[in-house]
């Protein structure tokens, strides 16, 4: 079957080559943001488990082309209905990009009368529509004349992490600091230093890989309302999952007293205390030996200082140390006096960032 996985925008490529080495699949870049696959069901539930850069996955019921509105209708309803949705409350989020005659809320709109029609007429039963808190999710994504419509497998996003109980005051995207981590080639013979850890995302998620275990062991899925997919086969395949014990070396370090309490605090309920050395230190003035140097970079709300000196002191540290790579999420690239071997632009809320790959 066709299955779509979300992911951060600019960083498609990165969550292909994970889908391909977790279940083997040859991804391909649907839109920003979304990558397509092929896939079976034990395949969604392995990545419901083992994903860390997807947010969602979902599997497709229609892609296909079309000229007018009508047409999102018309190729709605050739879809079984009654055979893939439940009879349970459903929402549409509409999704457009291109030069059209009509809005991203009138492809929702259309997709939903074309389910509620159809639903009826496979079954005589109308089904109820929340478009707030529905229990089947539709996608609908229009680019340009492709039409696509998914239903959501997932439900609460894979990006929220139950180790995020102490948030910093601008908190780096879990999914996010994991593909840093896969940008960089970390793996768990590596020595991991984040210089500039704040609540400790990054080395938490580089402990969390290299040891195997689940990003969200308490994530039940979307999974139980569709009829086509079985709950009860999931739980399992999740219980036989076996974590790795292997010797790390992962270090986060921070230097002010706020955000060493809120790292140590999120370590903990992680499940990593012992293995996530939590130290403080000032990256203007620390000395750097590792082989992945992987970090958020302060911006905004997460410094007063003046960036350039910041970024000119840590580089200094980079070059005077021992370094084999260096990872860096950062919205001033142009700041960081190192030269840039690779650049992903992200887009994040309302900030575009970079992730930049420089030469120690």
């Amino acid at each position: 079957m066709r299955l779509l996985a979300t992911t951060n925008g600019g960083l498609e490529s990165v969550t292909s080559a994970e889908l391909a080495e977790l279940v083997g699949a040859d991804p391909e870049r649907h839109h920003r943001g979304v990558v397509a696959l092929e896939g079976t069901r034990d395949d969604v539930h392995d990545l419901h488990v083992r994903s860390r850069t997807c947010h969602r996955l979902l599997e497709v019921l229609v892609d296909g082309r079309v000229a007018k509105l009508e047409d999102v209708y018309r190729l709605t309803r050739r879809v079984d209905l009654a055979g893939h949705l439940p009879e349970e409350p459903f929402g549409v989020v509409g999704t457009r990009h291109g030069d059209h005659g009509f809005t991203s809320m009138d492809v929702a709109e259309r997709v939903g009368q074309a389910v509620i029609d159809g639903y009826r007429e496979a079954t005589g039963e109308r089904l109820p529509v929340d478009l707030d808190d529905p229990t089947v999710r539709l996608e609908a994504y229009l680019y340009d004349d492709r039409f696509t419509l998914a239903v959501d497998l997932t439900g609460d996003s894979l990006h929220r992490r139950p180790y995020r109980e102490c948030e910093h005051d601008a908190p780096l995207r879990a999914t996010l600091a994991y593909s840093l981590l896969r940008v960089a080639g970390y793996g768990a013979d590596d020595r991991l230093v984040d210089p500039m850890a704040g609540s400790a995302t990054i080395p938490i998620e580089a402990a969390l890989a290299a040891t195997d275990r689940p990003p969200r062991p308490d994530l039940d899925p979307a999974l139980a309302a569709l009829p086509r997919y079985d709950p009860v086969r999931f739980r399992r395949r999740r219980a036989t999952h076996e974590p790795r014990s292997p010797s790390l070396d992962v270090e986060a370090r921070e230097r002010r007293a706020k955000w060493l309490r809120c790292a140590r605090v999120n370590v903990e309920a992680a499940g990593l205390e012992g293995v996530v050395d939590v130290v403080e230190a000032d990256a203007r003035e620390a000395t750097l030996a590792a082989d992945c140097v992987v970090t958020n970079l302060p911006f905004g709300v997460r410094t007063a200082e003046d960036l350039r000196e910041l970024y000119g002191a840590f580089a200094d540290r980079v070059r005077e140390g021992s370094v084999d790579r260096l990872v860096a999420l950062t919205t001033r690239p142009d700041l960081l006096p190192l030269a840039v071997e690779e650049r992903y632009d992200v887009p994040y809320g309302r900030l575009d960032v970079s992730v930049v790959v420089a030469e120690p």
